[in-house]
């Protein structure tokens, strides 16, 4: 019975083994009425068609009626990609960074890092170099592609920054992304990203009296966020803020969910997920553009994903359960 129908099997069974249980538990949701088929012809038939469609075709050359129409012709967008990657090991760091046009232009940058970070760092160091030339040059559709797929999946929302050295790095990646009218991440395997991975190799080995001008030197990098003037902040942050500033020892909760970081409030899960504050405006775009993402999914797991994307504001779970 089992072979000739599982599923009928499964519904059936008096004692079903632990996989089968989840699978019936996952089904009973669902109206499912098991039918065993009469005669497979017909279904044999239809299979048989669809796999060896009739040739000659008749074509249909009647004018279809009425006035002609105007057709609107669409550009397709000039996408351009880039490639990036990062390298940090026994004390030599550098990224390598590589823009590729629409009609096949090339643009190449290498940068030897003369400052201490962590591998993770040394990625979003390039991807943030890469996303700064790509809007110097006026593009406006970017397609992301990288190796690392701690940086491609933080950044698209899947998984969460629990490093604080990395908060800083993904809030100016995503405020320079919003300069773009659209873009798009997509990891790849480090064989179809081995040019920004020798152009970083490269920059990262060669020694200081070997620089030329097709390798530039970064000695210091802050990622300073362009911050929301304080009477913009919605109150709640500026009284986090200032309590955190004031070092009242009674706060211990308060210090152990929320923490200052370049000027900005972050919020610390019990996960030990960590999220920019945000204010009321700001939570208003955001939820839309993580929900026209993931359309159709519940409040509580939207809040989630919310959290994991990077931003936090007091009523975030009540706002999605609501939308």
């Amino acid at each position: 019975m089992s072979k000739s129908n599982p599923l009928r099997y499964m519904m059936t069974s008096p004692i079903p083994s632990s996989r089968l249980t989840r699978w019936i538990l996952a089904l009973s949701e669902f109206d499912i009425n098991v039918i065993s088929p009469t005669t497979k012809k017909s279904q044999a038939l239809a299979e048989l068609l669809a796999t060896f469609p009739v040739a000659g075709s008749n074509l249909v050359h009647e004018e279809v009626p009425g006035e002609p129409h105007e057709v609107a012709v669409v550009e397709e967008e000039q996408k351009w990609q880039l490639m990036f990657d990062g390298a940090a090991a026994t004390g030599k760091r550098g990224i390598g960074i590589v823009l590729i046009g629409p009609e096949s232009q090339v643009i190449t940058k290498a940068c030897k890092l003369m400052y201490g970070c962590s591998n993770n760092e040394a990625e979003y160091d390039a991807l943030i170099t890469g996303i700064e030339l790509a809007t110097s040059k006026g593009i406006k559709h970017l397609v992301i592609r990288g190796d690392s797929r701690l940086v491609i999946q933080q950044l698209k929302g899947e998984f969460a920054v629990k490093e604080p050295a990395l908060t800083k790095y993904r809030a100016k990646a995503q405020q320079i992304l919003q300069s773009f009218q659209t873009f798009q991440f997509e990891h790849v395997p480090r064989s179809q990203n081995r040019y920004a991975n020798a152009l970083a190799t490269l920059a990262s080995q060669i020694d200081d009296q070997e620089v030329n001008r097709a390798i530039i030197v970064v000695e210091a990098k802050d990622y300073e966020m362009v911050q929301m003037p304080c009477s913009l902040e919605d109150q709640w942050i500026r009284d986090i803020k200032a309590r955190l500033s004031a070092g009242k020892i009674s706060d211990y909760k308060l210090i152990r969910q929320f923490h200052i970081e370049n000027g900005a409030l972050y919020y610390k899960s019990p996960t030990g997920v960590l999220a920019r504050c945000v204010s009321k405006q700001e939570a208003e775009r955001r939820i839309e553009e993580v929900h026209g993402q993931i359309c159709g999914t519940e409040g509580t797991l939207l809040a989630r994903r919310l959290l994991r994307a990077g931003y936090y504001w007091e009523s975030m779970q009540k706002d999605a359960q609501e939308i």
